[in-house]
Parts: C-alpha cells; structure tokens; sequence
C-alpha cells in the first residue's frame, strides 16, 4: 500500500496508519527498541490492544542491556513481548559481512517471525522502517518484502520526526534517543564478523557511554584499530583533555585494541556504508601524498599508514585537532586523496 501524504499534518498521517493497522485485529512486530519499532508498537497497541505481539531477537549482534530496555518499554505499556533466539553468525553469507549483511539478518528475524506468525494464527508480520528511509542502502527491506512484512510507518508517511513527535507524545521514553544499529555495523565490509569482535565493540562502546557520558559514539572494528567516532563537540573536549584521551586509550587497549583513535570526521551514522563510493585510485606512495599536507599545516613530523580507504595518523601533539578550523582543512585535505575515514591516534608520537 503506498498513500501520498506530502502536505498532511502528523495527526492526519496517524490517522492514515490506524486505518492501515485496524483491519490487521492482529499482528507480530518486529521489535529491537529502538524509536521506530517503539513507537510503531505503541500505535499497533492502541489499535490492536491485545492483538499487538512484540518478537525482539535475542542476539549477539546487539548491544548488552539492549533486550532490557526494550523489555522495559513494553512492560510500561503492558504490550506482550516475545523474544527469539537469532544464530546470524551461523549463516556464512552474514559473517563474511558483504554489504547485503543486513538482507541476511532481517531474513533470519522474519523466519522466525513466519514460524511464530503461524503457532498464534497471526496473519500480519510489520516493522518499523519509516519514510525517511525508502530509497536507502537497506538491504533488509529486500527481506521485508519477500517475507510479505509490511512497513506501516513508510506507508502512512511518516518520517523521523514525525515518529519522535509521536514517542514523545505518548510518553516513549526512548523518543530522543540516538539511532543505535547492531554491533555488526562497525565492522567495515569485508570484514569478518566474529563472536570475539562483536564482544570488543560492545564493550568499547559500553566505555565510552557509561564511564565517559557520550550519548552519541560509535566504535569502528577494524581488527587491531578502534576507530571512536563522537560529534565534533565532544571529539574537541576529548582530545583537549589528555587524563581522558590516556584513559579511553588504556580501557581500549585493556579490551584487546593496539590502536586506540578518533574520526577526525566525526560522528555519521552508517559510515561504513562510505566505503561503497568509488574513489579514485592513486599509484604514488602515500609519503608523496601526504607529507606536503602535514608540512602544509605544521604537523611533522607524524607516523602514517594506509588502511584501504582509511589513513592512521599519529602525531606528536594529537590536542593540535581541537582546532576545528584546522581539523576541517586536514580533513579536506585527506578526503581529497581519496580517504573516506581520518583516524588519529590518541597517544602522541613520543609516547
């Protein structure tokens, strides 16, 4: 079903999804948490009443303490709450972690969304992908649509906002959250997703939002090398505060990384997905490359390494990048050689 709705108001987009869910009398909803799956849960609920299932996959790709706080928001608006057992690292053609890994997650959910569809006679199988994200990278919505699983929110209209105005509305308390995708996000593709690496992202990021406060951050897997990305905020009080920067590298490094750095880039939700645009390919060696920009900006001497399409930089005064001017034009500079990811080191090069 596809409903034009441009210039309606939210109530009217509302309006628009209790129309679309009121004949379903019952349906199972794919439920991780987050705003999107919450508030469309919510809405089911207050349509569907008793008729609303939530089925939330309990798996090793999320992150801990996850599957507690969405238990919490269905047992504040009384909703039944199923959770299944997922096994996506079992499924070779998920753990080699091409950029269709999602298709392969997603089908694995609404499998055993099917089996349980047909054990309570439930005839509908939904999900919270909004308007906002039609048109996206979503290998998943591929699943969605060979499994039959509708997307009452993309059908009614209503986007982001309009899902937060909505969860804040009803007193959702996930409503201002930040998106948090599964742990296999930060793996670059290519890049085999692990049991072990799904272990060190978890507790890297557990790190960073419960011992240091960032609400928004994420921590990129690339093998030895964590990769923080943090808002340009914060990424210029941490680097401007050495005990923080010498406390996030040790806690990294005590969690199995030899490389503890920041995105000069900063925080930019699905940036993995970066490395699918082309970039054209050099054949100077990156000395040639880069040492008339760090000459450029007095910052040699340094330490570099090319990593695909990302540059490890080390130097000797890493607080240097507090400056947002001259982070920014070292960033331009770097994107213009064809790196899509700028990771500094949080030790200075003496050390």
């Amino acid at each position: 079903m596809t409903t034009t709705t441009t210039a309606l108001s939210l109530d009217e987009k509302l309006a628009i999804l209790e129309d679309i869910m009121r004949p379903m009398e019952r349906a199972l909803i794919g439920y991780s948490g987050g705003v999107d799956s919450a508030m469309l849960a919510v809405a089911a609920q207050r349509v569907l009443g008793e008729g609303a299932i939530c089925v939330t996959a309990d798996s090793e790709s999320y992150a801990s303490g996850e599957l507690e706080r969405a238990q919490e928001i269905t047992d504040r608006f009384g909703i039944r709450h199923e959770v299944v057992k997922t096994r996506e690292l079992d499924n070779p053609d998920y753990a080699k972690n091409a950029p269709d890994r999602c298709y392969y997650c997603k089908q694995e959910l609404f499998s055993h969304m099917e089996r349980m569809a047909v054990e309570l006679d439930v005839d509908y199988i939904l999900y919270g992908q909004n308007a906002d994200d039609v048109g996206d990278f979503r290998p998943g919505a591929k699943a969605a649509r060979e499994k039959g699983v509708r997307a009452p929110l993309a059908e009614a209209g209503l986007d982001k906002a309009d899902v937060r105005s909505l969860a804040r509305r009803w007193g959702i308390s996930v409503w201002d959250r930040p998106a948090m995708a599964c742990l296999s996000s930060r793996f670059p593709y290519g890049t085999a997703v692990t049991a072990d690496g799904l272990k060190k992202v978890d507790a890297a990021e557990a790190f960073l939002r419960t011992e240091l406060g960032y609400a928004q951050v994420r921590s990129r897997h690339h093998d030895s090398l964590a990769r923080i990305e943090l808002p340009s905020r914060d990424l210029e009080a941490l680097l401007d505060d050495g005990t923080r920067c010498r406390q996030t590298a040790d806690a990294l490094q005590a969690i199995g990384y030899t490389h503890v750095t920041m995105d000069l880039r900063g925080f930019r939700s699905g940036s993995m997905n970066e490395a699918l645009l082309s970039i054209e390919a050099s054949d100077a060696p990156l000395f040639e490359r880069l040492d008339p920009i760090l000459t450029r900006h007095q910052l040699a001497p340094a330490a570099f390494e090319e990593r695909d399409q990302m540059l490890y930089l080390r130097l000797n005064d890493p607080t240097v990048m507090t400056n947002s001017t001259l982070r920014q034009a070292v960033v331009t500079d770097c994107e213009a050689l064809g790196f899509r990811y700028i990771a500094l080191d949080l030790q200075p090069l003496s050390v």
